[in-house]
């Protein structure tokens, strides 16, 4: 009996110094998010994985295959959003944009006067001549898109684990878990969809036209 408890007493300090290392530093983590647009024409794509060097001027790039792409033309910066999170915790931003809207729409009267004399000859068949207006419209769209991260980072030069969730107000909903380097760009989310490359020698004008794709990327850091 006594040595079942001296047992028990033992493991006790082992068990709470294994918590102590298991536990992650308590250190902020700054946690940055962008979403890319780009587009890249199929035949672009094609070239580039065969180890090709391919010159644009839209600001295009493949972050894949052995090639470079290059550009004349540099494309603005994304707009990157940040927070800071104690590592281990959950942080979440919605955020809600307003385009401003322009329209005409198109009055039709119909002048009842107009049905006798002269002018009624150009009247419609009822005895009434049509009037049309251009009236102007303003109005704006709303867009509303809500993010939820939770950084885990261990310490040391390991990867820093992040679940994330990420929802929009048109319906869609996004959900992973990923495992990121310290302090660098990286993709984790895709939309739109890749058109199939061209066969080698095969020329199209489809080929030319760019597929529009846009990027989730990340990037957490220790913040100083």
């Amino acid at each position: 009996m006594k040595r079942r408890a001296l047992l028990l007493l033992t493991a006790g300090p082992l068990l709470a110094a294994g918590a102590a290392q298991a536990a992650p530093p308590a250190v902020q983590l700054l946690v940055e998010w962008r979403w890319v647009d780009s587009s890249l024409a199929p035949a672009a794509q094609a070239a580039v994985r065969d180890g090709a060097v391919v010159v644009g001027t839209a600001g295009s790039y493949s972050p894949r295959g052995p090639g470079a792409v290059t550009s004349t033309a540099t494309p603005p910066a994304p707009p990157v959003q940040r927070l800071v999170v104690l590592n281990g915790q959950q942080a979440g931003l919605r955020l809600t944009t307003r385009e401003p809207l322009q329209w005409v729409e198109a009055i039709v009267e119909l002048d009842t006067s107009a049905t006798s004399g002269p002018s009624a000859t150009s009247a419609t068949p009822g005895g009434a001549r049509p009037r049309i207006y251009a009236s102007p419209r303003q109005g704006e769209r709303r867009s509303t898109q809500g993010i939820l991260l939770t950084p885990s980072w261990p310490g040391g030069s390991a990867p820093v684990r992040v679940a994330f969730a990420v929802d929009d107000s048109d319906g869609g909903h996004l959900q992973s878990t990923v495992q990121l380097p310290l302090a660098r760009w990286q993709s984790v989310a895709r939309t739109g969809t890749a058109a199939p490359a061209a066969p080698r020698g095969t020329l199209s004008t489809h080929d030319a036209a760019g597929q529009p794709e846009r990027e989730l990327q990340l990037r957490v850091s220790v913040q100083p």
